[in-house]
């Protein structure tokens, strides 16, 4: 999954190892597939492509290692951080030493851009103040709010 993520953001590397080994594969599967129905005089079996889809993953599919395939066996290979310190902190610091890696996990660390709160604000102002509580001092209404949301928190405990 991971390698998938880095390749989707590094795809010349990808495309460079795959360029001349996917029409070979396709090539060699097609052969296989017609010698076996010629064998039997039938279509192969689902047992037959079980088998052949095992063989394609258990041999290495790419000859040639790509850079963000080596920062992730590189960085799988290190000692866990714990857990109290910064993961940010963390791929600041490694940024030079794996810099594909360093780019997704700011990506994907980051927080996401979200208005979810303040539109609960809002509906909840809207509650708060309506145009039968038009009079209702900003201060007050600002108390309302904070109590509304807090309230329940305290009560929690």
């Amino acid at each position: 999954m991971i390698q998938a993520v880095l390749d989707k953001e590094n795809p010349r590397e990808e495309a460079a190892a795959h360029s001349t080994g996917d029409v070979t594969q396709t090539t060699e599967k097609r052969a296989r597939l017609s010698t076996a129905e010629e064998e039997r005089g039938q279509p192969p079996s689902l047992s037959d492509m079980f088998n052949e889809i095992m063989e394609e993953n258990t041999t290495p599919n790419r000859l040639v290692t790509s850079s963000t395939a080596q920062q992730l066996d590189d960085y799988l290979s290190e000692v866990p951080i714990p857990r109290s310190e910064n993961p940010l902190g963390y791929w600041r610091n490694k940024q030079d030493r794996f810099p594909d890696l360093a780019k997704v996990a700011r990506k994907y660390l980051s927080a996401p851009c979200t208005s979810t709160d303040s539109e609960r604000l809002f509906s909840a102002a809207s509650h708060v103040l309506d145009e039968k509580r038009n009079r209702l001092m900003a201060d007050k209404a600002e108390k309302l709010l904070f109590i509304k949301k807090n309230l329940p928190l305290f009560l929690n405990k």
